[in-house]
């Protein structure tokens, strides 16, 4: 498909323009994990304030970067068009040109990599590898030449990088170290991150054929992408009730279950669509399990502390 290389003149910037750009509905992702992982190791007595902050403000910034990205590369691929659902729509409305989208990105980037030169300076070389790492999984997620999200390794990737990667990487901000209960922890807020991506691409699967992309929703069709939020689901849930029966997480963590209901919400509304396009907006939905889950979890983790 050819790409689109005309910017046409566009009227005057506002905040607005920007905040729908970077999509805040979707930050659940990045502020969860550094929820979680900061709280597992204040529970072990170690917690800075300041470390806290810059770890949850750079893990944000990451991924308004990347949804920039995606944005950019995507439209320019001629995977979206106005009539698509799979962006925040400044380029495909013409709201904003690309080459500013992708400067914005590049400016987070930019600012992400000066907060974690600092905490690599504090607290060692695992951070600046897991920043190395996040930065180019950011960009690389739809960027060229590799854009790993159209070689179906798109939600194993984001469920290393939101999940394992970010929690630990919290983790270790705090307590200097890398330990397997954070990693634990991490495992059940990854299967949902992964359902916000996969909810995403499943209603993108048409978009994603016309330009070429294969997604693992495009690759499972409808049906099997169903199946395959179905489990991450359920996984979620399961690994809660193993870690807590087990006694690798604390009682408290079973608090996470309160948000079954909206996980079964999702699934039932995932079963009744009968195409792609009947998933618009449950990408929302899947955010909002994520943070209620995940809010949730982190309060169980920190009660036995209090």
């Amino acid at each position: 498909m050819a790409e689109r290389s005309v910017e046409p003149a566009l009227p005057p910037r506002t905040a607005r323009m920007w905040v729908q750009a970077v999509r805040p509905f979707s930050f659940t992702a990045s502020i969860v994990p550094v929820l979680l992982g900061s709280a597992v190791a204040a529970t072990q007595g170690m917690f800075n304030p300041g470390l806290f902050f810059l770890t949850l403000i750079g893990a944000v910034a990451i991924q308004a970067a990347a949804n920039l990205f995606s944005d950019y590369f995507d439209y320019r691929g001629g995977y979206d068009s106005a009539e698509s659902s799979g962006s925040s729509g400044v380029l495909v409305h013409g709201i904003l040109q690309p080459s500013e989208v992708f400067l914005a990105g590049l400016a987070l980037m930019a600012f992400v990599a000066a907060i974690g030169l600092y905490l690599a300076a504090l607290r060692g070389t695992p951070v600046l590898v897991l920043g190395i790492l996040g930065v180019l999984g950011a960009y690389f997620y739809s960027g060229r030449p590799i854009a790993y999200k159209y070689r179906a390794l798109g939600d194993p990737a984001i469920f290393l990088l939101f999940g394992p990667f970010m929690v630990v990487g919290a983790y270790y901000v705090q307590a200097r170290a890398i330990a397997l209960i954070p990693m634990l922890y991490a495992l059940p807020v990854g299967c949902l991150v992964t359902a916000i991506l996969h909810v995403n691409n499943t209603r993108d699967i048409p978009s994603d054929s016309r330009g070429g992309g294969t997604t693992v929703a495009r690759a499972l069709g409808l049906g099997g992408a169903k199946v395959l939020l179905y489990a991450l689901l359920a996984a979620a849930y399961l690994l809660v009730i193993a870690g807590v029966l087990s006694g690798t997480f604390v009682r408290w963590s079973a608090l996470a279950l309160l948000s079954a209901p909206l996980g079964w919400n999702l699934a039932k509304a995932v079963a009744a669509a009968n195409a792609s396009q009947d998933l618009v907006m449950l990408d929302i939905a899947a955010a909002r399990v994520h943070l209620v889950f995940g809010l949730l979890l982190v309060l169980g983790v920190l009660l036995p502390a209090a």
